[in-house]
């Protein structure tokens, strides 16, 4: 009877009984899968859709982030450089103006010792000068008192005597 069965079997022209069972069949097997299957499968890709746009929500507030420290960074990088031009440019107007004082000092300090030179010179000629007019004074003192003791007679004489007297100073 088998047979007989299989050989009434056409795909084209089902049986209704056929058709009865398997759409019974497929209803009871859709709700069970509906129940038991899709309901978790359809939860578990409604979560992972949710952690897909958390996770590329959370990397474009990453990558905003990132842009606005970049900026951050960029601004701060400038200031600094601007910062290390004023000190360095502080540092050369400093070490200049201190430089300049330096020198003015020295030259003030050179014109001093110069001026105390040639005052102390000055000083030192006028002393010798002054020294010179009393030996030069004691000498005319000294020949006219010997000239004056001597008894001269002559011309001759007295030229001799003076002679006489220069050579001895020498």
């Amino acid at each position: 009877m088998s047979t007989l069965f299989l050989a009434d079997f056409s795909v084209i022209k089902p049986d209704f009984g056929l058709i009865f069972w398997t759409v019974l069949i497929f209803l009871v097997l859709y709700a069970v899968l509906a129940k038991v299957a899709w309901s978790p499968i359809q939860k578990a890709l409604t979560k992972r859709d949710n952690d897909i746009q958390d996770s590329i929500d959370e990397a474009k507030r990453v990558q905003a982030e990132m842009a606005q420290l970049k900026d951050d960074n960029q601004r701060l990088l400038a200031e600094a450089r601007e910062e290390s031009t004023r000190i360095v440019s502080e540092a050369e107007a400093f070490a200049k103006q201190r430089r300049e004082e330096a020198v003015t000092e020295a030259k003030e300090a050179a014109q001093k010792v110069s001026e105390n030179a040639q005052r102390e010179i000055a000083n030192m000629r006028d002393s010798a000068m002054a020294d010179l007019k009393k030996e030069v004074g004691a000498m005319a003192l000294d020949i006219a008192e010997k000239v004056l003791r001597k008894d001269l007679k002559s011309d001759a004489t007295q030229t001799a005597l003076v002679k006489e007297l220069v050579n001895n100073l020498n």
